[in-house]
């Protein structure tokens, strides 16, 4: 026992003792991420100076912007089409009612819209100011946030203090008292270097008003972290806790170690004259080396996982980590005992020199290696190579016994140097160089590189050899190309997980955090319950659908298959969601079979392939058009299609749009999880079905089949 805690003690000095032991809290990564993220936030929100009036003053609306609010509905005739659409049915009512008022109100409220559309056309000023205003409510909007971050910065970073002074302005930003005892000072200046930060804005008139930052604006001066306020700081305690345990577990190994070598004095015969000798030797010797190798890998591993433990466990009572590490502290103490076992054995054997190579080579890995080599492990190559050796053999005999011998032989050798000789060599040449090609092409295979296929030539084993070789370099072109797809599909997905994971997280930890202050109010206190409720939702809703289509991918969702009436449960869907559409100013038109169209379908599965389809449309369809919805039997398939214009652009890869959380808004802005389709596809196709994406411009198509009944 004395021999494994010494171990784990050494093991834990090794991996963690370089953290800690004689380090610095304020040296560590920890800290100095958070003080990055503190100089990040800093210069974001305190140090930057925002005058809304000079920003709006600095406005300068472009053609592009005049064009993009001026088409931002459809051409004219569109928008004064959809216009009269909005409202003529109204009007109809109105004079069918006898309701003159009304009447008079909708003409009227229709034709100043008409108007206010025409003169868009007609006047770029008239444009140019209202997008003048949509940017400037955008800068009021942004300037709130700003100061509204300010209140959650001094919550959080309210223990620093700080004063800095702009370079260029001369402005003086400070925060508390830097003259007080400081734990941690950073100074900025000339000499060890100013602090960088973007802090000013500017417009972008390429852009719809979206500020953005501009060059690093220069500070110098102090940063200090009181005294008075690390104590407090739970990364501080961490941080100094794990350094106590690094020291403990020195002084512990150490102590180990030399009650092991005071009380216990090593003797060989411990070991040379054991009985279990006997059995051990009875193995082949290399195959005690195999084991020894295995051994020290199984002890490295054990090590690392119980280590592990050791440091997950070691703010908790003594029963509970005992309890967890009994199991593996027995397996790794036979291990150990076995190890010195066997190094001892080895090294008795390794001192008998010759003897101990010869064992080696009479060993059965050797036996087994030596009969699964050869030179003809293919027999037609080892018989060429064979045959070539004895012609080039005898014709160096047949050229020194013709030189030797006279006139007769020379006759004899010429005629076989001609017809046997010279075209063996040469087919060796040949071969040699076409084999040299292959190696060259292989190597540059296995680098990665792009190569021409080689030439097949006859019906050798060459020849056939280089087919392989070729069917090679085709499966690891293909494979490259996958694999790339795989790691740029990978990061995308990485990335869109971690920020769809880390917006709603966000926010729950904001307002987590906002919840803390007693001096909110009801009202206050039950708006931000509000939001986190749903934040969680969304976040719950994240990873449920995250579950979902995975488990759908690796094909373990049961189907529960019954005659569903398609058309029925397509109205359904429809109405399940007619206030959505409604508020979101779209017409749907929906046409289907007047006969039910049944089919053998799992009703709940195939009612959310409906449902992801049709709410795909409403969050991404242009405002103010129109989505078609259609249901209809052909050929003994039910056909689904569903027809929308998109308010993002989404490229030509429609394949890609049934990735897991790809959005067609890149930016990621609006509400939704990027899941949809890829459920929707998954459960197509457990169903045997397709479903199929075409895009047309801005026209956005998706067709669903399935077998009928």
């Amino acid at each position: 026992m004395l021999v494994i805690i010494f171990l784990v003690s050494a093991f834990i000095t090794i991996e963690e003792g370089t953290r800690y032991i004689g380090a610095d809290y304020f040296e560590d990564g920890n800290f100095v991420y958070n003080y990055e993220e503190f100089i990040d936030q800093l210069g974001s929100i305190e140090l930057t100076e925002l005058d809304g009036e000079k920003l709006k003053e600095k406005i300068n609306v472009s053609q592009q912007q005049i064009d993009e609010h001026r088409y931002r509905y459809g051409s004219l005739s569109e928008q004064i089409e959809n216009i009269q659409s909005q409202y003529n049915q109204r009007i109809i009512d109105a004079e069918a009612s006898n309701n003159e008022t009304i009447k008079n109100i909708l003409i009227k409220e229709r034709d100043t819209k008409i108007a206010d559309i025409q003169k868009n056309f007609e006047d770029d000023s008239y444009v140019a100011e209202k997008v003048k205003v949509e940017i400037e409510r955008e800068i009021d909007t942004y300037i709130e946030e700003v100061n509204r971050g300010k209140l959650d910065f001094q919550d959080k970073y309210g223990d620093y203090s700080y004063e800095l002074t702009n370079i260029e302005t001369g402005k003086i930003f400070s925060l508390g008292n830097i003259s007080e005892n400081a734990a941690f000072t950073k100074v900025y200046n000339e000499e060890l270097g100013y602090l960088k930060i973007s802090t000013n804005m500017y417009m972008d008139n390429y852009s719809s008003g979206v500020l953005k930052n501009s060059a690093p604006t220069l500070f110098e001066g102090t940063i200090i972290l009181p005294e008075r306020a690390v104590g407090n700081f739970e990364s501080y305690q961490e941080f100094q806790r794990q350094k106590r345990i690094s020291y403990i577990s020195i002084v512990i190994g150490i102590v180990s170690l030399v009650t092991i070598l005071f009380l216990f004095k090593f003797q060989k015969s411990w070991f040379l004259e054991s009985s279990f000798r006997k059995r051990f030797e009875a193995i082949a010797i290399d195959i005690r080396l195999f084991l020894l190798i295995i051994n020290i890998m199984l002890i490295s591993v054990l090590f690392l996982f119980l280590t592990g433990f050791t440091y997950s466990y070691v703010h908790r009572e003594y029963y509970e980590l005992f309890s967890l590490n009994l199991f593996e502290l027995v397996i790794i103490t036979f291990l150990v005992w076995l190890l010195m076992y066997q190094c001892v054995w080895m090294f008795d054997e390794v001192k008998q020199g010759a003897d101990f190579i010869s064992k080696i080579k009479k060993g059965a890995l050797a036996k087994r290696v030596n009969s699964i080599t050869g030179i003809f492990s293919k027999v037609s190559i080892g018989i060429q190579v064979l045959f070539t050796l004895v012609i080039v053999f005898f014709w160096g005999l047949g050229t020194a016994l013709a030189i030797v011998y006279g006139d007769e032989l020379v006759v004899l050798f010429f005629i076989c140097s001609i017809f046997i000789g010279i075209p063996s060599v040469v087919l060796m040449l040949i071969k040699t160089g076409y084999l040299n090609q292959i190696f060259i092409a292989t190597e540059k295979i296995a680098q990665g590189l792009a190569v021409d296929p080689i030439p097949e030539r006859g019906k050798s084993v060459i020849a056939l050899h280089a087919r392989y070789i070729n069917k090679l370099r085709t499966g690891i072109r293909t494979s490259l190309t996958e694999q790339a797809k795989s790691e740029r599909l990978k990061t995308e997905l990485i990335t869109n997980v971690s920020h769809d994971l880390r917006t709603p997280l966000t926010s729950i930890i904001t307002y987590t955090d906002l919840l803390k202050n007693p001096k909110l109010s009801e009202e206050e206190r039950a708006e931000y319950v509000s939001i986190l409720e749903r934040k969680s939702n969304r976040l719950k809703t994240l990873i449920e659908d995250l579950f979902e289509v995975s488990k759908m991918a690796s094909g373990n969702m049961e189907l529960k298959k019954q005659k569903v009436d398609l058309t029925q449960l397509i109205q359904q869907v429809i109405g399940e969601h007619q206030e959505k559409i409604e508020q979101s100013e779209l017409d749907f038109r929906l046409t289907t079979s007047e006969q039910p169209v049944i089919a053998n379908v799992d009703g709940q599965k195939w009612w959310r392939v409906l449902d992801n389809l049709i709410t795909n449309a409403i969050k991404y369809s242009m405002e103010h058009t129109r989505v078609y919805v259609t249901l209809k039997r052909e050929n003994n398939l039910a056909e689904f299609v569903i027809k929308n214009v998109t308010k993002y652009e989404l490229g030509d890869n429609v394949d890609e749009l049934v990735e897991r959380f790809k959005r067609a808004d890149t930016s990621r802005n609006t509400e939704g999880s990027g899941l949809g389709l890829a459920i929707a596809q998954s459960i197509v196709d457990l169903h045997g079905g397709t479903m199929r994406i075409e895009l047309d411009g801005d026209l956005f198509k998706v067709t669903v089949q399935i077998e009928t009944m």
